[in-house]
């Protein structure tokens, strides 16, 4: 019987404990939720106005059509007469490597067939040229003045915007390889 008492006795004391942190437990919530409450801002901001929207009436005889690129303006036709100052010849045939600017050519070497230095000029499509002096490279009426080892020296024509043109003096340099 004593045991039986003391069972019942250790069954009802560990049911109270268990209860009593429970309850200590639903306390703690309770207090965590009211502070939680008393801390949120219950204070809302407005929206922000919303603009109003105005059509604009479209005149398709007098406005600009909205899907149509602008044309380009039309610059100042050059004089008919001839300038006293130095001027590109635009007379001959384009050469291959006029098509690009200087920035996009590439000196990767030289090579000399017959006694001649040329230069081996890569474009930026990839594609290998043999360059000599002479030639023309670069989009501004750029020609080839000499071949070095390590770099080409070329002389562009410069627009001053006047009709007249300034020579100015570029370089190509060898790339290597790091």
């Amino acid at each position: 019987m004593k045991k039986l008492a003391l069972v019942t006795l250790l069954l009802t004391t560990a049911v109270s404990v268990s209860a009593c942190g429970k309850y200590e437990q639903v306390d703690d919530i309770q207090q965590y939720a009211q502070n939680a409450l008393r801390q949120a801002s219950s204070r809302i901001e407005e929206l922000p106005k919303v603009n109003t929207f105005v059509a604009m009436k479209f005149e398709p005889k007098t406005d600009r059509m909205p899907f149509v690129l602008p044309k380009p303006e039309i610059s100042m036709v050059q004089p008919l007469k001839p300038l006293d100052c130095e001027q590109p010849d635009r007379e001959r045939p384009m050469e291959e490597l006029e098509q690009f600017a200087l920035d996009n050519l590439f000196m990767k070497g030289t090579i000399s067939i017959d006694g001649k230095l040329k230069a081996i000029i890569q474009t930026a499509d990839g594609v290998l040229v043999n360059v000599t002096p002479g030639m023309h490279m670069g989009l501004n009426f750029g020609k080839v003045v000499r071949v070095a080892p390590d770099s080409v020296e070329v002389e562009e024509f410069i627009s001053d915007g006047k009709g007249c043109w300034d020579k100015r003096s570029s370089r190509l340099d060898i790339i290597t390889a790091e």
